[in-house]
């Protein structure tokens, strides 16, 4: 029986994954890539899909949907920009912009403050589930995955309501 537990102990500590092991090993600064945004709205028979591509820049995220229609937002520390024709247009201003980027750079600092944070390490990568603190956060989220490895690979946003937003990003360089 103790040989036992000592395999099961040993094992469990080889899959074992912190905070500080991801951020050693992820990239989250000056990174592009493609994106996939799936959302699953109660009540639709279908998933509303859209393709685009993004850029993470410092304190900036540029999000370039290209289909099914082209639009660009632009997130930053001075708040959400759309671009029409050749400027910026200041628009959400009920959207928590620093929660965004910080889940977008994985901030877990800046997260601890509003989430319960559970990490598990998975076969190809970790996952973060994020379980809201405070009232304001659990009214609209149930929870938020993470998903990586060498980069942010899959957020998944579930929503009290029963909405999910996937979004997944590929080919980041």
């Amino acid at each position: 029986m103790k040989i036992l537990l000592a395999i099961l102990t040993t094992t469990i500590s080889l899959f074992a994954i912190s905070a500080e092991d991801i951020r050693a090993n992820i990239k989250t600064q000056n990174i592009d890539g493609n994106f996939t945004q799936t959302k699953i709205l109660v009540g639709f028979p279908n998933a509303f899909k859209s393709y685009g591509n993004f850029s993470l820049k410092e304190s900036e995220l540029i999000w370039h949907t290209l289909k099914p229609i082209n639009a660009k937002v632009i997130i930053g520390e001075d708040g959400i920009f759309e671009q029409r024709g050749e400027g910026l247009v200041k628009i959400g201003q009920n959207f928590d912009k620093k929660l965004f980027l910080s889940i977008v750079k994985l901030d877990l600092d800046e997260l601890k403050k509003e989430f319960d944070i559970q990490i598990l390490s998975l076969q190809n990568g970790w996952k973060i589930d994020l379980k809201p603190k405070n009232i304001l956060f659990r009214q609209i989220f149930s929870y938020i995955s993470v998903f990586g490895d060498k980069f942010v690979e899959k957020i998944e946003l579930a929503e009290v309501s029963g909405d999910k937003t996937i979004n997944e990003f590929y080919d980041i360089r």
